[in-house]
C-alpha cells in the first residue's frame, strides 16, 4: 500500500468499557485513507486487506472531541473520541501515548469529516500562530536575573510600571532548548523527578480528577529557599491546560478549596490569584519560549511590613525556569537527538504514572457519553453485522472480558500516588454507577473557586430585553458594540501573502442581547412569542437577524445571546446567502470568532486567548432558521476544553470586559477580503444578575 494513500497512520489505543465499566485498552494500528476510510489493524499492512480488522467512513456526521488526559490502568494516554452527530452511541474511543499526536489526528480526522483540502487546511490552522486582535501589552520590563527577562504587570494608570501592589502578577520569560510537548510533561508532574528542577517543591499530589483539561492539585512547598523564620507554605490549585493548534501549550492555576484537602498543621496555605505556563514552540519545534506568570498572596500576619518580601519571593520561584532551561541543558549533552514527536522520551521527563485516579475511570467513561448507557450494541459478545461505515464496530467485541493490556504495551512511567488514593482498586457498582452520573449531570463538585459568584433572585424573561445597553460602557452587566478596527482579517490578498488588516465596519449592528439562566439548555430564542425577533417579524419588515447563542451548560444553564439585525436582503451578499442556506456541515466549517479580554486578569486572558477560532470545528452548533433570523447555538458543554476555559471565566465574570467579533471565512478569491458581521461588548456581567426563563404560557 503506497504512502501517498494514506493521509495519517500509526499505533493508537482503542478504549472500552467491559460489563461492569472498569475501562481497558487495545494497541491497534490505524490507517486513514484518502477516501476518509478509517481502516484498523492489529499489525502495520503493507496493503489496505491484509489483516485488516474494520473499517469506517469518516463522513459529515462525524465529530471529534478532545477529551485530554486520562488514565487507563495507571498510564496516561491523551484520548479523543469519534462520535457520529446523528447517533451519539455510534462513537470510538482512542487514545495517544503524546498529546502532539493526539492533535495530529484530530486535526486530520476534523479535516476528513469537512472535506476540506489538506493544504487548505493547514493553512486555516497556521494562522491561528498569530493574534487576530490589535491590543497593547500591559507587561512592563523591570529588570533581568539568571537569563530571564522580568515583567510586571502595569495596572491602569501605571503605563510605566512604577507601583508595586502588594501581590503584583510578575513573569519570567525564557529560551529552552527543548519542544514544547517535552516541557509541558516535566511541569505537569507531580513525582519524585520533579526535584531536579524545582527547588520550591517538596511534594504533589492529586486532589481530584474533574475532567482530561481539569483537575485539583495539592502542592507542598520547601521552606529553605523562603526568608529565615517563615512558616512552610502549601497551594490547593484548580490546573487546567490545552494545547494550541501551532504546538503551543498553555497551563493555567489559581487557588481553590476543597473539602477532601484542609490545611495542615504547620503549613499556611498560600493564595495562588494567578499565574502558569505559556510554552509556545521557536526555531521549527527545536525550541521553546516558556513564560511564568505568578501573582501570589503568601498570607503574612502583616502584609504590610513585607511588601518587598513577597515581591522577592515570587521572583524566586520564577527562576525556577532558569533551572528547567539548564535541565534541558543537560539533557541535550547527554543526547546526540531530542525528538520528542518520536514518542522516546527519557523516563523522567514522563508525567506521572499515577497522576489521574484510577478510580476517575468510570467517571470519565460515563461523561464522555453524556450519562447514557454505554449501548448494548458495543458490548455485544457477537461481532456487530451490517454496520457498514459505523465507528462503533472498530471496537473489537472479542476484548471485553480482558480487562488488563499486555505490559509490553506500555513504558514504566513514575509512580505517584494521588491524593487519599486506596490501596485496592474500587469497583463501581450500579448504584454507584447512577451517583456519579447524576453527579455529573449537576456538574456537582467537591472544590470551591474562590472567585466564583453567587446566583441571586430571578425575575420575568422578555427575550432581547435582558441586559441593558451602555454605549459608555460606565454600567454594568451592559452591552454595546466592540470598535471593529480592533479585529484583524483576511486581506483581498490574504491567499498570496496571508496578509491581515484591520476591519473597518460591520455587515450587521447589533440592536439586543440576552443574559438569562434555567435548569435546562434554552434553544431557538429567535421564534419565541414577545421576543424582539418575533416582533420585527409580525410587523412584515425586511429585517434579517443573526443571533449568537452561547450556552453554558450545568446545575444551572447560562445563555448569552447576541442580536445583529440586517437592514437589507440576505441574497445581497453571496457569502451571507450560502451560509444562511446551506447545510450544517458547510456552516461549521465558516463561521468563525475572534474573542478579547480588554480588562481582566492574566490568567483569564490567556485562557481565551486573541486568535480566530472555527467554532464548529471545537464545538456543537445548533441551527435555527426562521422567517426572519438564523440562531446559532453554541455548545460550550460539547468541548472539555471550552468547559474548562468557561468555568473559569464565570469565576472572573464580574471583573471582565469581554470583546467579541463574528465573521465567515473567506477561502477563496471571491470571498476576500472577509466582513465583521458584527461585534459586541461585554461590560462586567454578573451571574446574579442573569434573568431567569418562566415556563411558556400557551
Amino acid at each position: 500500500m503506497s504512502q501517498h494513500h494514506r493521509k495519517m497512520e500509526g499505533w493508537l489505543y482503542l478504549i472500552r468499557s467491559n460489563r461492569i465499566g472498569l475501562q481497558f485498552s487495545r494497541k491497534r494500528y490505524f490507517v486513514l485513507q484518502e477516501d476518509n476510510a478509517l481502516n484498523c489493524y492489529k499489525s502495520i499492512p503493507t496493503s489496505r486487506t491484509e489483516d485488516l480488522l474494520q473499517s469506517a467512513q469518516i463522513d459529515s456526521c462525524t465529530r471529534v472531541t478532545d477529551n485530554g488526559r486520562e488514565n487507563i490502568h495507571r498510564n496516561v494516554l491523551f484520548i479523543f473520541t469519534l462520535y457520529n452527530a446523528s447517533n451519539h452511541n455510534d462513537h470510538l474511543k482512542m487514545g495517544a501515548r503524546s498529546s502532539e499526536e493526539a492533535a495530529k489526528w484530530i486535526r486530520a480526522l476534523m479535516e476528513a469529516a469537512l472535506k476540506l483540502d489538506w493544504t487548505a487546511f493547514s493553512s486555516i490552522h497556521s494562522e491561528s500562530m498569530a493574534s487576530d486582535v490589535i491590543a497593547p501589552s500591559p507587561w512592563t520590563i523591570f529588570g533581568c536575573k539568571n537569563g530571564l527577562r522580568l515583567f510586571k504587570e502595569a495596572k491602569d494608570g501605571d503605563l510605566h510600571g512604577k507601583f508595586w501592589d502588594d501581590h503584583p502578577a510578575i513573569m519570567a520569560v525564557g529560551v529552552i532548548d527543548a519542544t514544547s510537548e517535552a516541557i509541558f510533561r516535566t511541569v505537569m508532574s507531580l513525582g519524585p523527578s520533579r526535584s531536579e528542577w524545582d527547588f520550591c517543591f517538596a511534594e504533589g499530589a492529586l486532589v481530584e480528577h474533574l475532567d482530561g483539561h481539569t483537575d485539583i492539585i495539592h502542592k507542598k512547598l520547601k521552606n529553605h529557599w523562603l526568608p529565615w523564620s517563615m512558616k512552610s507554605r502549601d497551594l490547593l490549585l484548580r490546573r487546567y491546560w490545552r494545547r494550541e493548534d501551532d504546538g503551543t501549550y498553555v497551563i493555567l492555576y489559581h487557588s481553590v478549596f476543597h473539602q477532601k484537602c484542609q490545611p495542615e498543621r504547620g503549613y499556611i496555605r498560600a493564595c495562588l490569584k494567578s499565574g502558569g505556563y505559556v510554552i509556545s514552540p521557536i526555531n521549527l519545534g527545536k525550541q521553546s519560549v516558556v513564560k511564568h506568570m505568578l501573582a501570589i498572596d503568601w498570607k503574612f500576619w502583616k502584609s504590610y511590613l513585607f511588601p518587598s518580601s513577597a515581591k522577592q519571593i515570587t521572583i524566586c520561584m520564577l527562576e525556577r525556569i532558569a533551572a528547567l532551561r539548564e535541565l534541558f541543558r543537560a539533557k541535550l549533552g547527554n543526547q546526540r537527538c531530542f525528538d520528542s514527536s518520536s514518542g522516546e522520551l527519557t523516563r523522567d521527563m514522563r508525567m506521572a504514572q499515577t497522576e489521574i485516579e484510577t478510580t476517575m475511570d468510570m467517571q470519565t467513561s460515563a461523561e464522555n457519553n453524556n450519562g447514557e448507557n454505554m449501548g448494548e450494541t458495543d458490548r455485544s459478545p457477537s461481532r456487530p453485522t451490517n454496520l457498514s461505515g459505523s465507528l462503533i464496530q472498530l471496537n473489537d467485541a472479542a476484548d471485553e472480558f480482558f480487562d488488563f493490556p499486555d505490559e509490553s504495551e506500555y513504558e514504566q512511567l513514575e509512580p505517584l500516588r494521588p491524593f487519599g488514593e486506596q490501596r485496592q482498586p474500587k469497583l463501581s457498582t450500579a448504584s454507584g454507577l447512577v451517583k456519579r452520573l447524576h453527579d455529573l449531570a449537576a456538574q456537582k463538585r467537591g472544590y470551591i473557586d474562590l472567585q466564583e459568584a453567587l446566583v441571586g433572585e430571578t425575575a420575568p424573561c422578555n427575550y432581547g430585553t435582558t441586559l441593558q445597553k451602555d454605549p459608555s460602557c460606565s454600567v454594568l452587566s451592559s452591552w454595546t458594540a466592540a470598535d471593529p478596527s480592533t479585529f484583524l482579517i483576511r486581506s483581498e490578498t490574504y491567499l498570496r501573502d496571508q496578509h491581515k488588516v484591520k476591519a473597518s465596519g460591520s455587515l450587521m449592528q447589533m440592536v439586543a442581547a440576552d443574559w438569562i439562566k434555567s435548569d435546562k439548555r434554552e434553544d431557538d430564542l429567535g421564534g419565541r412569542q414577545g421576543g424582539i425577533v418575533k416582533k420585527y417579524a409580525d410587523q412584515g419588515g425586511g429585517e434579517f437577524f443573526f443571533i449568537v447563542h452561547i450556552q453554558v451548560p450545568g446545575s444551572t444553564t447560562y445563555s448569552l445571546a447576541l442580536y445583529y439585525m440586517m437592514d437589507g436582503p440576505v441574497e445581497s451578499v453571496p457569502l451571507l446567502k450560502r451560509f444562511v442556506e446551506g447545510d450544517d456541515v458547510f456552516r461549521n466549517s465558516r463561521f468563525k470568532l475572534i474573542p478579547y479580554i480588554s480588562k481582566g486578569s492574566w490568567i483569564v486572558k490567556q485562557s481565551v486567548g486573541k486568535k480566530a477560532c472555527l467554532v464548529g470545528q471545537a464545538l456543537e452548533i445548533n441551527y435555527f432558521r426562521g422567517q426572519n433570523y438564523l440562531e446559532l447555538g453554541v455548545n460550550i458543554g460539547s468541548s472539555t476544553v471550552a468547559r474548562g476555559v468557561v468555568s473559569l471565566v464565570l469565576g472572573y465574570l464580574s471583573n471582565l470586559v469581554i470583546e467579541m467579533a463574528f465573521l465567515i471565512q473567506g477561502n477563496t478569491e471571491e470571498e476576500l477580503p472577509e466582513f465583521l458581521l458584527g461585534t459586541c461588548r461585554l461590560n462586567h456581567l454578573d451571574a446574579s444578575k442573569a434573568v431567569s426563563v418562566t415556563p411558556w404560557k400557551h
